[in-house]
């Protein structure tokens, strides 16, 4: 496995565990009436959705490396 598709491998694998955390997060925002543990979800699943964009613009801006 190459050092590019490492990388990848590792911010996708970084946004599903932001994924995890936002849906923990509203979990306890069920159980709990802060409203900390909402604006953690949405600030977790907002840094999900960038790690995703970030980790396609990164395959596409390095796809002729090797």
């Amino acid at each position: 496995m190459n050092l590019r598709l490492f990388h990848a491998m590792l911010i996708l694998l970084s946004a599903a565990l932001a994924v995890l955390f936002g849906v923990w997060c509203l979990d306890l925002y069920g159980r709990e009436d802060g409203i900390g543990s909402l604006v953690a979800a949405v600030a977790a699943f907002a840094l999900s959705f960038g790690l995703v964009v970030y980790d396609s613009w990164f395959l596409r801006k390095t796809r002729t490396l090797q």
